[in-house]
């Protein structure tokens, strides 16, 4: 009964961080989008540490770390992006 509800559990986790890291890599200072990849270096590092990666864990990890690190700079682009097209409907035109 119970590994019945881990797996929704862990999904919903799942989701619920990868849409705070979208939302905090477009939105606020540009450190704040590095907080979830530096929480899984640590996470990562202490699995390692323990002896719980084998080399298949270890592709994951690694796969994940740039899917983190992808989302964040796509983030900063498209916030960038925005800043511009702010700037520029803002300067008055003379007729």
């Amino acid at each position: 009964m119970s590994q019945s509800i881990a797996l929704p559990a862990v999904a919903a986790a799942v989701l619920a961080v990868l849409g705070l890291h979208w939302a905090m890599a477009r939105r606020g200072p540009v450190w704040l989008g590095a907080v979830v990849p530096c929480l899984w270096i640590i996470a990562v590092v202490v699995m390692a540490v323990q002896g719980r990666l084998d080399l298949r864990s270890s592709l994951v990890t690694v796969a994940a770390l740039v899917l983190l690190l992808w989302m964040w700079s796509g983030g900063r682009e498209a916030r960038r992006k925005a800043e511009a097209g702010r700037a520029s409907n803002s300067t008055p035109r003379s007729s």
